[in-house]
């Protein structure tokens, strides 16, 4: 289940027009709105909880994942 950033973080306190967007459902750095299966993962589930970016912002940020090779290293 997709949680909300606590909006009592510092970050939230000192720029309050994000709660309005993170009440709203609405990416805190685009204007993408948040939909828990646009998220690639469980990690990329949590990183919203604390940060309140939409997956392709968290891409921007982070990266994106790179492709797991099909063999193992021996």
């Amino acid at each position: 289940m997709l949680k909300p950033p606590n909006p009592n973080k510092p970050m939230f306190q000192i720029v309050p027009d994000l709660v309005k967007r993170i009440d709203a459902w609405v990416c805190v750095t685009c204007p993408n709105p948040i939909l828990d299966m646009d998220f690639r993962d469980e990690i990329s589930i949590k990183e919203y909880g604390v940060s309140g970016m939409c997956q392709e912002c968290q891409d921007r940020v982070f990266g994106e994942p790179e492709e797991e090779d099909d063999f193992q290293d021996w």
